[in-house]
């Protein structure tokens, strides 16, 4: 075996790991940050406190759904 691959599995995993955690960093960056919409902005109706407490959202979960198809 070649000593330029002797400890470079855990390297790589490392590195992997690194480029993950960086990549969701910036992803959360992107994220709405702010006060959660108490009515959904697109229908109207009420968005479950649940939702609105586990992320800030502006929509209910079936039109956020609807929105993401349409992108």
């Amino acid at each position: 075996m070649s000593t330029a691959w002797a400890g470079g599995t855990d390297a790589i995993v490392e590195r992997m790991d690194e480029m993950t955690a960086l990549f969701i960093a910036e992803q959360r960056k992107s994220l709405y940050q702010g006060e959660s919409a108490s009515p959904c902005e697109e229908c109207g109706e009420p968005i479950p406190e649940a939702r609105r407490r586990a992320i800030a959202c502006q929509y209910c979960l079936a039109c956020q759904t609807k929105l993401e198809q349409h992108r």
